[in-house]
């Protein structure tokens, strides 16, 4: 029990500090999270998106142990298989949240879609696939890449409003200074978890 327990917060761990948040889970992106109105529908955005995250790894994880010997299977059924668990969390948390709880519906409704198919939920099985993660682990992995999501989406909001008073060319301003942004914010991440440029 120890062990999982130190596993899991290993991986949250990895996922929140070792991830290049920016690039590789806001680029999963849709004009929602580049158009935030408060830093309160961020972290609703996130929270979501890590509850989803957090549900469909447990799901996941069964899918990964049951086929992982049956190269098959990998191949040909392990993306389906994903998609199938992401979408059977979906409408449960659809059902369940319509039927129970309305007021949360409400506010959830137009993001539950966006935070749940999304590339970012995807990359975190094929990290725990592709690395053979335990339960544990892979429940800690997503954690922390559903915490370094929401901290990604928290940097755009508060960024796109250091840009909106910077003084900036015409040309440049809106969608194209938040890209380059990113990306600068991005690369720079990528320098500090030690990762070389490819050359």
């Amino acid at each position: 029990m120890e062990n999982g327990v130190v596993a899991f917060f290993a991986m949250a761990l990895t996922a929140l500090a070792m991830e290049n948040a920016l690039f590789f889970r806001v680029l999963g992106l849709n004009k929602y999270v580049l158009f935030l109105n408060s830093p309160k529908m961020g972290i609703l955005y996130g929270g979501v998106f890590t509850f989803i995250l957090m549900l469909s790894a447990l799901l996941v994880s069964a899918v990964n142990f049951l086929i992982r010997d049956n190269v098959f299977l990998v191949t040909y059924f392990r993306a389906p298989a994903y998609f199938v668990c992401v979408a059977v969390v979906y409408i449960a948390v659809y059902l369940l949240t319509r039927s129970q709880l309305p007021w949360l519906f409400e506010r959830i409704r137009h993001i539950l879609p966006l935070s749940t198919f999304n590339t970012a939920v995807f990359g975190v099985f094929y990290v725990s696939a592709q690395n053979d993660f335990r339960i544990e682990q892979t429940m800690g992995y997503a954690l922390g890449a559903g915490a370094g999501y929401t901290l990604a989406v928290l940097v755009l909001y508060f960024a796109r409003k250091r840009l909106a008073i910077s003084p900036i060319p015409r040309s440049f301003r809106g969608l194209p200074v938040q890209l380059v942004y990113i990306g600068l914010l991005s690369l720079a991440l990528y320098g500090l978890i030690g990762q070389g440029l490819p050359t």
